[in-house]
């Protein structure tokens, strides 16, 4: 969404009510369709708003009401719109008439190496201007064409703001631009036939049918009273305005794409009254025998605190029949939104404004109308759509089902023959489809994410997660078999090396086994194990959490107490072979080393931590990962004023250009910051 007006709404506990412009100058929102909301959201933190070019520093930038979005699958440009007044805070010079921006969001045609998704200036031919404003733009990416029907300009095609009001004279052109060429886009204005009327705010749509489809002007008014709010219109200007305006609901303008030839058609049904600033999309049955075009909102252009529609009328072609498939209420009403379909099944009206800007909208910022049930949805999920079906309102005046077969396939009379046969053939070209749209998070998603994370991102992380844990589990059987053969190696060394004493030597080696002097232990005092103990310790052949005081070194000799020897390094054991009765003075085998027991009849305690009961346990450190893959989840929170107990509450207007809908398949374009708005 680019340009438009905003309004931040101040209500006081006292009742006092404070209106304020809150409009961002050189800014564009866009909406995260994998997002959900409901229509009491805060839209104000979902939407993404980010700067164009320059900003308000830019003199390309400044914010305009009413021009269009014009769009294929991989940019878009912003054309036309009033600009309003240009102060000392902005660029010193209005922008040029030939100049214009465009955004590239994904390349195309020829590789260029040095591409990135950014702006560009694009200069417009000799025969096209920028200095237009009110028409009504549509998009046709399958043939790379954008269209800008009609609308207002100043006297002499010159320069004009909104707040001057000079835009007043009504535009008889169609401006198309050519995008097959990436970089090299073709503008044409081609001048409107005499029988084609002109006018402010209609919808332009178009349609899949014949060779490269058509587009249908539906609606608009002349003398548009927004133009003329500051002097308003005279009874002249009414007169002519309730004459003609009605006929353009009557009687629908077409244009066909391929051969560049425009007709008109009578429609009828039940006919909506003269209608400006109101939205649309269009819906084909599942066969393609009808082409449904959904109108909503808007108002006459006659009077500018009117309170907007709120109904839904659907024009289906190619009967050309009107049908009323909903009847609003008041406060929901809304004028100068703008529509489009995120899914097959459903119609988003974005914006809007009730009557003035010190009127909220009822409803929400963004409100979903269910094209198949004909209702108002309260809510919005990505993970929650159907393909088109044909409403029963529509099969009971068209014929078929909800699935096509329309059996009234013409109008009640052609008003020229040659348009028949365009609805006879049928449309061939490969139109790409973006949905469905993979679920970021429910109810207002991260505001700080910049339109979430691609939709391949979950997947991804989640055989990540996947491998990483079964790289722990293989991990952990690796080390455990790893201990458990250090441990039977050990266990299988200690039982060969106690057999081969005991076969040398059977009547010495408990006394050798006890002691280094030729003094036999006697069992000493019990102690608890030390924490040098404890690391002595081997668990790998007991369980984690519980692990007795016995190790590999442990000898057990009759049920007496028993005794581990000192230190952990090596040291060969005494023998017949290698001991004499004289005792060794060195530091290697001396007491203060190799302390001994001491008996209970000396009166001294042993040396703490050397010896142990079969009973005694310790604890063994368990190995746990904690946290090893964590997620993070955005939350989002409104703002209040405490001060002086005043609440203060958004208000939110529109006239915003138009909407744009890019792939999500390719590079992202929306912005990263954050907005802030004061509830």
């Amino acid at each position: 969404m680019d340009g438009g007006q905003i309004w931040l709404q101040q209500a006081f506990d006292g009742g006092c009510v404070n209106y304020t412009d809150a409009t961002a100058e050189g800014r564009f929102y866009t909406l995260n369709l994998s997002t959900s909301f409901t229509t009491r959201s805060d839209f104000m933190t979902i939407l993404q708003n980010t700067s164009v070019v320059g900003g308000s520093s830019s003199n390309f930038a400044p914010n305009y009401l009413d021009g269009a979005i014009l769009a294929n699958d991989d940019e878009f440009f912003l054309y036309g719109g009033s600009s309003r007044n240009i102060d000392d805070s902005e660029s010193s010079s209005t922008p040029a008439d030939n100049t214009i921006l465009k955004y590239e969001a994904s390349q195309y045609g020829a590789y260029r190496s040095n591409w990135s998704p950014n702006w560009r200036y694009e200069d417009l031919s000799d025969n096209v201007t920028s200095y237009i404003t009110n028409g009504a733009g549509a998009s046709a990416p399958s043939e790379e064409l954008a269209f800008y029907f009609s609308g207002m300009h100043a006297p002499g095609w010159g320069s004009f703001t909104w707040n001057e009001m000079q835009a007043r004279e009504t535009a008889h052109t169609l401006i198309t631009v050519d995008m097959s060429s990436m970089r090299d886009e073709t503008w044409s204005n081609v001048t409107l036939p005499d029988y084609i009327p002109g006018r402010a705010n209609a919808e332009l749509i178009w349609v899949p049918v014949s060779k490269s489809g058509i587009l249908v002007a539906v609606g608009g008014v002349i003398n548009p009273v927004e133009l003329w709010r500051n002097s308003k219109l005279n009874e002249s200007q009414i007169a002519e305005s309730k004459r003609i305006s009605p006929t353009l609901m009557e009687s629908v303008s077409l244009y066909d794409v391929d051969s560049k030839e425009w007709y008109l058609q009578k429609t009828t049904g039940d006919i909506p009254g003269q209608l400006t600033q109101f939205c649309s999309v269009v819906a084909s049955a599942p066969d393609n025998s009808s082409y449904n075009i959904y109108i909503y909102g808007g108002y006459d252009g006659l009077d500018y605190s009117q309170t907007p529609s709120d109904d839904v009328y659907i024009l289906s072609l190619p009967s050309f029949k009107w049908i009323k498939a909903y009847k609003g209420t008041g406060s929901h009403g809304r004028s100068s939104h703008k529509c489009f379909k995120p899914y097959p099944n459903q119609m988003f009206a974005v914006g809007g404004i009730h009557g003035s800007s010190t009127e909220c909208v009822d409803g929400g910022i963004v409100v979903n109308f269910d094209l198949n049930g004909l209702t108002f949805r309260s809510d919005y999920d990505p993970n929650q759509w159907s393909e088109y079906k044909v409403p029963d309102l529509v099969t009971a005046e068209i014929g078929g089902t909800s699935s096509g077969g329309a059996t009234k396939t013409a109008p009640t009379s052609w008003t020229n023959d040659s348009l028949s046969s365009l609805f006879e053939q049928k449309y061939t070209k490969s139109m790409t489809t973006f949905y469905p749209y993979a679920s970021s998070s429910a109810e207002g998603g991260d505001a700080t994410s910049g339109g979430g994370l691609p939709h391949w991102a979950s997947a991804v992380i989640g055989v990540l997660v996947g491998l990483f844990g079964v790289a722990l589990i293989l991990a952990g059987i690796w080390f455990y078999l790893r201990r458990r053969r250090r441990a039977q190696a050990r266990e299988a060394e200690a039982s060969s090396a106690a057999k081969a004493e005991r076969d040398a030597d059977t009547s010495q080696s408990a006394q050798f086994m006890y002691g280094s002097g030729p003094t036999a232990p006697v069992p000493g005092p019990m102690s608890k194990s030390t924490a040098e103990a404890t690391t002595e310790t081997n668990t790998s052949t007991v369980p984690d959490s519980l692990s007795t005081s016995l190790s590999p070194r442990t000898v057990e000799s009759g049920g007496d107490e028993l005794y581990e020897m000192h230190d952990s390094s090596p040291a060969e054991l005494p023998t017949s072979y290698n001991w004499t009765n004289t005792p060794d003075t060195s530091p290697e085998l001396s007491a203060s080393r190799f302390p001994l027991p001491v008996p209970p009849e000396s009166g001294s305690s042993s040396t703490a931590g050397h010896h142990r009961s079969p009973s005694t346990v310790s604890t063994v450190p368990s190995i746990s990962i904690d946290n090893v893959v964590s997620g993070r989840q955005s939350h989002f929170r409104e703002s209040f004023s405490s001060e002086g107990g005043e609440k203060k509450r958004a208000r939110h207007g529109s006239g915003f250009s138009d909407v744009s809908a890019i792939s999500d398949e390719r590079d992202k374009f929306t912005g990263s910051e954050k907005i802030h708005e004061e509830e």
